[in-house]
């Protein structure tokens, strides 16, 4: 069952400002396996009402914090995060999603605690929560120790602000063995640390990878490439890495070395090798175009985004596309912003679907 209260926009400041929340967790704990206080913020007195609640929570399995500690002075996020983590100790908890929290390098020893006692976590969101080098260093030591490290599928370290690779979080990384999803969009990563971390995922079974605003080197291309042609990705986002005309080149080059499935006779569907590729915003002219029209003609992508290059025809790049019923995407998309509550609801619906 979940009990929600995503939303809302409240902040709960003492014991009679979550009197009826704790009545409603009180009547059947038990049957509680979602919880998901998306934008709700509690301060330490009222959380700790809440939190004696979770504790009697035996089968809960899916945990969304997403922003609750907005507003918070330093020593109560810190005060809130301890006794979070300690609610959920010994809990068989599969997604964990604390984004939008401004956790910062300060990750408490409850949580760390926590993070390596989980042996069911599949999904972590720690997104936007502003973690630099060090709390990406302190992760990595947590995957490394990490109980969940034969079923995490999904992580999420978007916007944290490392601007270095953190090199124990890659280390922490290559021990994650069923890593499928991996978010580190908007980190703004330097080339060459960035470039050195794409080795650690040659032998993972990534399908979604998204290394969007960060920044490769040749050998950083040349990497993706060689990734491209071994793995079975659905979705390849590396737009606006400063690849250039070389890097794309590159890019190219090992992808192409990708062997083309036959495919078994009677067949009537295309091979799509690859649902979306995203390489807007870096920087390439006409002769990589040229290039992609075999490239997409070979692999069969089914979204190609070139946005933001600098180009002057792309006729036949798009009919190449079309004879297989892909999609070309040359100019700035209308961002749609998605309601939050849709986005909660998916990421429940997929726990709730394993």
């Amino acid at each position: 069952m979940l009990y929600s209260i995503r939303n809302e926009e409240k902040k709960y400041s003492d014991k009679s400002d979550v009197a009826e929340i704790v009545k409603d967790l009180s009547l059947n704990p038990h049957r509680i396996t979602e919880l998901d206080f998306t934008s709700n913020v509690f301060k330490p007195v009222a959380l700790a009402e809440i939190c004696k609640c979770i504790e009697k929570m035996d089968n809960l399995t899916t945990v969304i914090f997403d922003e609750i500690f907005t507003t918070l002075v330093k020593e109560d996020m810190l005060k809130c995060f301890k006794m979070i983590s300690k609610a959920l100790m010994g809990k068989k908890i599969e997604h964990l999603d604390l984004s939008n929290n401004a956790l910062s390098a300060e990750l408490p020893q409850e949580f760390i605690d926590l993070l390596m006692s989980l042996d069911t976590l599949k999904y972590f969101n720690i997104r936007n929560c502003g973690l630099g080098l060090l709390g990406g260093d302190k992760l990595g030591e947590c995957f490394l120790n990490f109980k969940s490290k034969h079923c995490l599928e999904y992580v999420d370290l978007a916007q944290n602000r490392f601007f270095k690779f953190p090199q124990v979080l890659s280390q922490g990384i290559k021990a994650l063995d069923n890593i499928k999803t991996l978010h580190l969009e908007f980190n703004t990563i330097e080339k060459d640390t960035m470039s050195d971390f794409l080795g650690v995922l040659a032998d993972k079974p990534i399908e979604i990878l998204d290394i969007r605003d960060n920044f490769l080197n040749m050998e950083g291309c040349k990497t993706l490439g060689r990734l491209f042609s071994s793995l079975d990705f659905k979705e390849l986002l590396i737009g606006d890495c400063l690849m250039h005309d070389e890097g794309v080149k590159m890019f190219l080059k090992h992808a192409s070395t990708r062997r083309i499935s036959l495919g078994l006779p009677g067949d009537i569907e295309a091979c799509e090798y690859c649902s979306v590729l995203d390489l807007s915003y870096n920087d390439f002219e006409q002769d990589c175009v040229e290039l992609l029209v075999d490239f997409c003609g070979k692999y069969q992508i089914g979204k190609l985004l070139i946005n933001g290059n600098f180009f002057d025809e792309i006729d036949s790049l798009k009919v190449a596309m079309e004879k297989y019923g892909g999609l070309l995407v040359t100019e700035d998309e209308a961002i749609e912003v998605p309601n939050k509550s849709d986005i909660d609801d998916s990421l429940v619906g997929m726990v709730s679907n394993l």
